[in-house]
């Protein structure tokens, strides 16, 4: 599984499996955010199955989606509040991981990104 480090707590990524769940929890992060739309590709675990498996591993989860061409500055206000929680350590995806970064990307100009 590959991620891109886009803050000291952010970590963003393509679409997840419930098997990297398993190795998400075990490298510490504390929250997982889905920034893609349930059922936007049918292969895809919707976020109710990946939720269910996030907590059971200790981990919350929280969707946000963002649907490509609609507005998200919602989305990404409130993946910033999820960033900037104490010693949360964020592992946020998307069909690729563009959109975690363009959220990240929105937040962090206008100043409310965690810049720890």
């Amino acid at each position: 599984m590959e991620m891109t480090q886009l803050a000291p707590n952010l970590f963003a990524g393509a679409q997840i499996s419930e098997a990297d769940l398993a190795m998400l929890a075990s490298e510490g992060f504390t929250d997982v955010v889905c920034n893609r739309p349930d059922f936007e590709h049918p292969d895809s675990d919707p976020s109710s199955k990946l939720e269910d498996m996030s907590e059971k591993l200790g981990m919350a989860f929280h969707y946000l989606p963002i649907t490509p061409g609609e507005p998200f500055v919602e989305e990404a206000e409130k993946l910033s509040s999820v960033v900037s929680r104490p010693n949360a350590k964020v592992f946020a995806y998307c069909r690729s991981g563009a959109r975690v970064a363009n959220a990240w990307s929105l937040v962090s100009e206008a100043g409310t990104g965690n810049r720890r």
